[in-house]
């Protein structure tokens, strides 16, 4: 029996350092975030968002400079005014005159049957009534809100990929209790079947560890399908295919974390990209207010213009050459309310510009208090579970001797066997709790992934563009190349 046991104690002590995972592409946490950030969709959609802001800037921009325009028709024409006006009777003479032997320049004498005209026309706006300038504004304020969104983007999907990982971790961690739960119940339905041929115990007790070893690896078949199953749901954060292979070369370990409440809430209102973004949304619809209030106002055009028409595509022989050079001006005097209604319009959207700012400030507080106590109450719960493992496994190793002796049940023992399993599903379930709610704390309070948020706000503040706030903004940081081997599987 001190054999026995003693070979239960290695089993035990040798499967705790044991992970189970397929065979395949091997990724730390740090590999899974790095082709998470770079393969995950999210990130694709808010990245041709934010090109979008971009060029809707360039084109709101490029309004304030001249335009040029050409117009053309091509015409027949007729009616009796070029009958009784002569017109087409000069043309009849002059043809007949040249077909008589006299030299006569026929351009000079046009039918009027066709009429083709040509107009050019370069306008340059010179006073729009604030109505550019302000778009100009909004769609900057666009620009800069799909920055901090991308960002946000990228945070998201750094904790979904922390998430997922920690989640494999923890399912491969339960697939190593079950397993050892069936080594246990294994060797003592060896022992039980021993007792039961020299006749010390009843048939009911080797029955009953049957059924109980039958269960046992019921669960575990359960624990390798959710395994399997968070897998997936892995390859699927991180742009892989799903049916990928994938092993985890990290453990889930538990790390002190310093920061208080206050000081995690304080960093996220400073920090959360979307937040910040919420608040370049009102100044866009600010914007976008003062705007429409440009309706009330004149518009005011430098104008140069040009026609020419004639008989020919390109031609001027029906004396209706002529250019002009001016100003040109359009006041809608009366428009019979359309633009106090947009002006209405535009102010009601910027009052919920200004809510959602509101609620986004409301949101961020709460998901910070609660990433916080779920951390600590994950912390107060590894302390707890890991006491209770190292009780539980004592209770069934006395329970093991007391049945050999006879002074226990077999019943005793099944019942401390399923509290040892219980004990290190909580505990590990409690570690994955931790890691998690930690992921998702810093998610809440806006730790930079490529942006820092408040320096690109600054930054923005001062008078730089986008994309010099970008640089001025942007971190380094550690997930900047795919591991080669995952991203080799991912291309294929």
């Amino acid at each position: 029996m001190k054999k026995f046991f003693a070979t239960m104690a290695a089993a035990i002590l040798l499967s705790t350092n044991t992970t189970y995972a397929a065979e395949g592409v091997t990724l730390t946490l740090d590999d899974a975030i790095t082709l998470a950030l770079k393969n995950n969709r999210l990130i694709e959609q808010s990245a041709e968002e934010r090109e979008a802001a971009r060029w809707n800037l360039s084109a709101v921009r490029r309004q304030s400079g001249p335009t040029l325009s050409w117009s053309s028709s091509l015409n027949r024409i007729g009616g009796r005014y070029y009958r009784r006006s002569g017109r087409r009777n000069n043309h009849d003479d002059a043809k007949a005159a040249k077909d008589a032997g006299y030299n006569v320049n026929m351009s000079l004498y046009p039918s009027y049957e066709n009429e083709n005209t040509n107009s050019l026309s370069l306008q340059m706006p010179l006073y729009t009534g604030g109505r550019l300038e302000n778009q100009r504004e909004a769609a900057r304020y666009a620009l800069n809100a799909a920055d901090l969104t991308l960002e946000n983007s990228r945070q998201q999907v750094k904790y979904q990929a922390a998430s997922a990982y920690y989640q494999v971790l923890q399912r491969a961690s339960l697939v190593n209790v079950q397993e050892e739960a069936v080594q246990l119940l294994k060797e003592h339905l060896r022992t039980v079947s021993i007792q039961y041929e020299v006749g010390t115990v009843a048939k009911s007790d080797m029955l009953a560890t049957t059924v109980q070893l039958a269960n046992s690896q019921q669960s575990l078949n359960s624990a390798k399908g959710n395994y399997q199953t968070a897998v997936a749901q892995l390859n699927n954060v991180l742009g892989l295919p799903v049916d990928t292979e994938v092993a985890t070369s990290d453990d889930i370990s538990f790390t002190n974390y310093g920061l208080t409440e206050a000081d995690c809430l304080e960093y996220a209102l400073a920090h959360r990209p979307d937040g910040i973004a919420a608040v370049y949304a009102v100044k866009q619809a600010g914007a976008q207010t003062a705007a429409a209030k440009s309706g009330y106002r004149p518009n005011v055009s430098a104008v140069v213009q040009g026609s020419e028409s004639g008989e020919n595509v390109f031609g001027s022989n029906h004396n209706a050459e002529q250019w002009a050079v001016g100003l040109q001006m359009n006041w809608n005097i009366f428009d019979n309310g359309i633009t106090s209604a947009s002006v209405h319009q535009a102010q009601a959207i910027e009052r919920r510009a200004e809510s959602l700012a509101q609620q986004q400030i409301e949101t961020i507080q709460l998901e910070v208090r609660s990433a916080y106590i779920a951390l600590k109450t994950a912390e107060q719960n590894i302390q707890v579970t890991a006491a209770a493992v190292s009780k539980a496994e004592e209770e069934f190793a006395i329970a093991q001797i007391r049945y050999v002796e006879g002074v226990d049940t077999n019943l005793n023992v099944m019942n401390a066997q399923e509290k040892v399993v219980e004990t290190r599903n909580n505990y590990y379930t409690a570690l994955y709790s931790y890691s998690v709610s930690r992921a998702q704390l810093e998610k809440a309070m806006g730790v930079p992934v490529t942006i820092d948020a408040l320096l690109y706000t600054e930054a923005e503040q001062s008078g730089k563009s986008s994309p010099k706030s970008l640089d001025v903004a942007t971190v380094k940081n550690k997930y900047d190349d795919a591991p080669k081997e995952s991203q080799e599987a991912f291309d294929k």
